[in-house]
């Protein structure tokens, strides 16, 4: 009778961990999927679909910027759908160059967006690049996200900050002096000669 209880025992023992075993494989998010883009030329754009019924989504995408490019920005958004049976509690996208160095990255929960130029200061040249999202989905509901991507030149000379404050602060000089002058019917003020 003890060796009956105890085969007994041992079995449903060795069930429930079977049974973890598999609850744990099916949880564990599969290989992200990757798709190739091809050359992201400048001025154009990709965009896609992703959907999933959780617990996590992933999916990755490749692309290429030509040798005829140069001083390159790469502006990334995924956008999730929220309400009724759609929900993401996290998402995250990234972009790496081809030796995998991070080059932006960007979370949130229903919105994660970037530019790489402002995120990193630098503009991309010629190669192959990796895109990434990654998300958890809303518990009992699904995941419905919309991303996009699109290449555009950096301006070749911006005007910095300091630049503009400079510019902006010699136009209200000009402006109070001319204020004053209006004021004043048109005389100088000040020391009389």
């Amino acid at each position: 009778m003890k060796r009956l209880k105890r085969t007994v025992l041992n079995c449903c023992l060795g069930l429930a961990a079977l049974f973890a075993l598999a609850t744990a494989i099916s949880a564990t998010p599969a290989n992200a999927a990757t798709t190739n883009i091809g050359t992201l030329a400048v001025g154009s754009s990709f965009s896609d679909t992703i959907q999933s019924p959780g617990p996590t989504f992933s999916q990755d995408y490749d692309f290429h910027l030509d040798q005829t490019v140069s001083g390159v920005t790469v502006l990334a958004t995924s956008l999730a759908q929220g309400g009724g049976g759609f929900g993401v509690d996290s998402m995250t996208i990234s972009l790496f160059d081809s030796a995998h160095t991070l080059i932006a990255t960007a979370t949130g929960s229903t919105l994660a967006a970037f530019d790489s130029f402002l995120n990193s200061g630098l503009a991309l040249g010629a190669g192959d690049y990796l895109f990434t999202v990654l998300g958890d989905v809303t518990a009992g509901k699904q995941a419905f996200v919309s991303i996009s991507l699109a290449a555009n030149n950096v301006s070749e000379t911006p005007i910095p900050a300091a630049g503009l404050m400079l510019v902006t602060g010699l136009g209200a000089l000009g402006g109070l002096g001319w204020r004053r002058r209006r004021s004043s019917g048109g005389h100088p003020t000040g020391l009389a000669a």
